[in-house]
C-alpha cells in the first residue's frame, strides 16, 4: 500500500550582497534588504494565494546584525497565522556561511483576506 507524503517545500531565495548594495562601511543598505524581503513575500503570495492586489503590511521587523559585502544570504518563510480574516508570514534572513551568528533579521507581514474586507454600500 502506497501512502502520500507531504512534499511541500518552504519557499526560499538566495541573495548575494554586492558592491552596489553596500554603504561606506561595507554593510548592506537596509532598504535593499527590505526590498528583497518584500519582493520575496509578494512572489510567495502571488504563486500560492488568490489575491488580485496583494498588499503586504509590515507588522514587525527585527534587525539582528548587519550583512556585509559578499555575504550569501538565504531568505526563508513560514506561515505563522492563517485564518478566515488574515494571513501572517514570518520571513527570516540567514547567513548560512556563519552558523554561529547566522540570523540577520526577522520580519512579519500581514495580509487581509478577502472575506475580512467589508463590502462597500
Amino acid at each position: 500500500m502506497k501512502t502520500l507524503e507531504n512534499t511541500y517545500k518552504s519557499p526560499e531565495k538566495h541573495f548575494t550582497v554586492t558592491k552596489n548594495d553596500i554603504n561606506t562601511k561595507k554593510e548592506l543598505h537596509l532598504n535593499i534588504l527590505y526590498n528583497e524581503i518584500e519582493n520575496f513575500v509578494l512572489k510567495i503570495i502571488s504563486e500560492n494565494f488568490y489575491f488580485d492586489y496583494p498588499v503586504p503590511r509590515l507588522y514587525k521587523l527585527q534587525l539582528i546584525k548587519n550583512a556585509l559585502l559578499n555575504d550569501q544570504l538565504l531568505i526563508k518563510s513560514k506561515i505563522i497565522k492563517f485564518s478566515d480574516s488574515e494571513l501572517q508570514l514570518l520571513i527570516y534572513v540567514l547567513n548560512p556561511n556563519h552558523p554561529e551568528e547566522n540570523s540577520i533579521c526577522n520580519a512579519v507581514f500581514k495580509f487581509n483576506l478577502i472575506s475580512a474586507i467589508p463590502e462597500a454600500s
